[in-house]
C-alpha cells in the first residue's frame, strides 16, 4: 500500500509519518529529505526557496516530480508500503492514485502550526515571522502564483483528512480510524 501525505506546514504530518510506521511498519521518502539531499550533492543550501525551486524543475522533468523519484527510491528498494510525504500539488496527488495510492490529509489551526514552527526550528525555514509565516500559506497551500503548490486543494480532495489540534493521543484515534478503512 502506498499512502501519500498532504499537510499543511507544521500541521504534523512527521508526527502521522512515525505513527504509521511504528503502527503498521510502512517505509518512509520524505521529498524534503530527497530534495535537501539532491541541493547537497549540488553544493546548494536548503532553503525553503532553494527546495521549492527544485521541486517545480523536477515536476517539469516528470510525471509526479518529486515523487516520482521518491517511489522509484522505493522501487529500488524493494519495499510495497510506503508512505510518500509529502504532496503539494494536485498533479502529485493524481500521481499517487496512479500507482494505486491513497491522501492521507493533515492539518492543523495556523496560530497553532506557528506555535509548532517555533518550536522546533528546522534550520532558515523555520526562522520566520508570524506574518512571514501566513505569507508562506498562501503561497503554498492557496496556490498563489504562477504554477505554486496548492496544499490546500490536495487535502480538500483527499481520501482521509486527519485534523491536528488536539493532544497526540487523539491524534493517533484518527490516524488508528483511517487505518481501520484502508
Amino acid at each position: 500500500m502506498i499512502i501519500g501525505i498532504a499537510g499543511t506546514l507544521a500541521a504534523g504530518k512527521g508526527t502521522v509519518v512515525e505513527y504509521l510506521k511504528e503502527r503498521r511498519g510502512f517505509a518512509h521518502y520524505s521529498v524534503s529529505g530527497i530534495l535537501k539531499d539532491m541541493l547537497e550533492e549540488d553544493g546548494v543550501s536548503a532553503s525553503r526557496a532553494h527546495l521549492s525551486a527544485l521541486a517545480d524543475k523536477l515536476n517539469e522533468q516528470y510525471e509526479g516530480g518529486i515523487l516520482h523519484v521518491a517511489n522509484e527510491r522505493a522501487k529500488a528498494d524493494g519495499v510495497k508500503d510506503y508512505i510518500l510525504e509529502s504532496i503539494h500539488r494536485e498533479s502529485e496527488a493524481t500521481y499517487v492514485r496512479s500507482l494505486g495510492g491513497i491522501i492521507l490529509g493533515v492539518d492543523a489551526d495556523a496560530k497553532k502550526r506557528y506555535e509548532r514552527t517555533m518550536k522546533r526550528q528546522e534550520g532558515e525555514k523555520d526562522n520566520v515571522t508570524y506574518e512571514e509565516f501566513l505569507e508562506r500559506i498562501q503561497h503554498e497551500e492557496e496556490g498563489k502564483g504562477s504554477g505554486s503548490p496548492h496544499i490546500r486543494a490536495v487535502i480538500e480532495n483527499a481520501d482521509f483528512v486527519v485534523t491536528n489540534n488536539g493532544t497526540l493521543e487523539e491524534l493517533h484515534a484518527q490516524i488508528d480510524e483511517v487505518l481501520k478503512k484502508i
